[in-house]
């Protein structure tokens, strides 16, 4: 243990132990380090005014204090039961880990090679062992958008040659697809917040894959705008095909409704099932 870590744990041990009511330390010290699981782990005896206590910590294991006064530990028994709790905490977290692409309304079923690239990288997010992990998820991001520049530029033959642009150009595509799918004035401030998600999607991807010095909250954030921006391109494809102008109750503005026929052949009535509303409806809905 360097003098330099020691200040930097004591600070630390202190604090822990302020935040959970432990005050008036009288000694503190280093009772054992353990290294027999790859990495240093210290125990460290701390007496106080009104007890004394074990605290376990270490650069890869978290910080946690257990009371001398109740549980007759030795420095031994506290860290071979600190590092059972973790060790399980972790294999809990393996088992109940949240698919971060769980966190978006993500549906791109019909591109499967793009979520195919975006799942794997979700899931490499839960195994990040060094900064070339975190690189790769986000050049499968870059990669992903790449890819979705190409289905898009695939969907508008015309696109390329009328805007001047190259099939890997994914900001540039994006943006002309988006002014295709959300035209005219009402749809002004909804284009630019998609261009700017476009613009964060791409600019991020390219800064987790070019620095060394990003962490995984980078990466998940990476994945995220990526994510985003795959559904932000096929939900704007919807609303040009018209599902923004489903009915709605023209009473209570819900759009929980039956539509049933009408009295006459061709007739249609939308039934709201939240306020009860009837009203006669186009035989074209």
């Amino acid at each position: 243990m360097t003098p330099e870590y020691r200040i930097d744990a004591e600070q630390r041990i202190a604090s822990y132990l302020a935040n959970n009511d432990v005050d008036d330390i009288k000694n503190m010290q280093v009772e054992q380090t353990f290294d027999d699981l790859g990495h240093e782990v210290h125990v460290w005896n701390i007496r106080t005014s009104g007890g004394n206590w074990w605290v376990v910590e270490g650069e890869s294991a978290p910080m946690n204090l257990y009371t001398q006064n109740e549980f007759y530990f030795s420095a031994d028994e506290a860290y071979s039961f600190h590092m059972g709790i973790t060790q399980r905490l972790q294999a809990r977290h393996h088992q109940t880990f949240k698919h971060v692409i769980d966190e978006v309304p993500l549906d791109i079923d019909g591109i499967k090679s793009i979520s195919r690239r975006l799942n794997s990288a979700a899931l490499e997010l839960n195994d990040v062992s060094g900064p070339e992990d975190i690189q790769s998820i986000g050049l499968t991001c870059r990669e992903s958008l790449i890819e979705l520049a190409g289905v898009l530029a695939k969907g508008n033959p015309e696109l390329l040659k009328d805007h001047g642009l190259k099939s890997a150009d994914f900001k540039g595509i994006a943006k002309a697809v988006i002014n295709i799918y959300a035209v005219g004035k009402r749809n002004s401030n909804l284009r630019k917040r998609c261009r700017d998600l476009i613009e964060s999607a791409w600019d991020q991807s390219s800064e987790v894959v070019h620095s060394p010095n990003k962490n995984i909250p980078d990466a998940k954030i990476c994945l995220l705008f990526t994510c985003s921006a795959v559904s932000v391109i096929q939900n704007l494809f919807l609303k040009y095909l018209g599902f923004d102008d489903e009915p709605k109750c023209p009473e209570c503005k819900s759009m929980d409704y039956d539509i049933v026929g009408g009295e006459n052949s061709g007739e249609f009535v939308l039934s709201c099932n939240s306020c009860g509303q009837e009203s006669a409806i186009s035989e074209e809905i």
